[in-house]
Order: structure tokens, then C-alpha cells, then sequence
């Protein structure tokens, strides 16, 4: 596995678990409909803060997973999403905030052909 893909799959995984939270809200009503339909951007927008700031990061991952999995907590599907968001997020956050590796500058002993 290559280094982009390595740190690139957490973030791609949580973006399409935050679509998930985006459709609940569109099918859902009341309070859970404003939850999902808000939770998804702000799961979105805390991957996009990985780059600025690791805590604000995982503050808009927690505002943007768990207020709906509480307000649903009856449902098995919004804490099980809530977990996934979380646990994926956790991960692509860590990898997004970390310093690339400069893969350019590493030399081989041997010329290419």
C-alpha cells in the first residue's frame, strides 16, 4: 500500500459514513432530521481541520457524530454509524494532521535504467 492510499482511505471511509448520517436526516423528523442533516457537514468539516489543528478536529468529530446517536440511542443503526464516524474519523484525522513523508528526496544506491 502506498503512502497517499495509507492516508487517504480513513478520510475517504468517514466521508461516506457522514453521506450515511446526511441520509438519515433526510428520512428522519424533528430534532433528528436537523441532527443528521448538520452532522454529516460537521463530520465533513472536521476532516478539512485536521490540517489546522488536531483538538478542533476531533471536537467537530464528536459535535457531529454523537447528538444524533443520542437522541436515536433506541435505533442499532445511528450508534453503530456514530461508532464507525468515530473510530474512522479518529483514524483519518491522526493520519491528515501528520507531516508527510518527503518521499522525493530519498536516494536508491542504484540508477534507474
Amino acid at each position: 500500500m502506498n503512502e497517499t492510499l495509507r492516508r487517504t482511505w480513513p478520510a475517504v471511509l468517514t466521508a461516506v459514513v457522514a453521506s450515511l448520517y446526511v441520509w438519515i436526516g433526510l428520512t428522519a423528523h424533528g430534532w433528528d432530521r436537523i441532527l443528521g442533516l448538520a452532522g454529516g457537514p460537521v463530520v465533513l468539516a472536521a476532516l478539512v481541520a485536521a490540517h489546522r489543528s488536531l483538538p478542533g478536529a476531533m471536537a467537530l468529530l464528536a459535535v457531529g457524530a454523537l447528538p444524533l446517536a443520542v437522541t436515536t440511542w433506541w435505533s442499532i443503526a445511528t450508534p453503530v454509524l456514530a461508532v464507525l464516524v468515530l473510530l474512522l474519523g479518529w483514524f483519518a484525522i491522526r493520519n491528515l494532521s501528520r507531516p508527510r513523508r518527503d518521499t522525493a528526496s530519498v536516494t536508491t544506491s542504484e540508477p534507474r535504467p
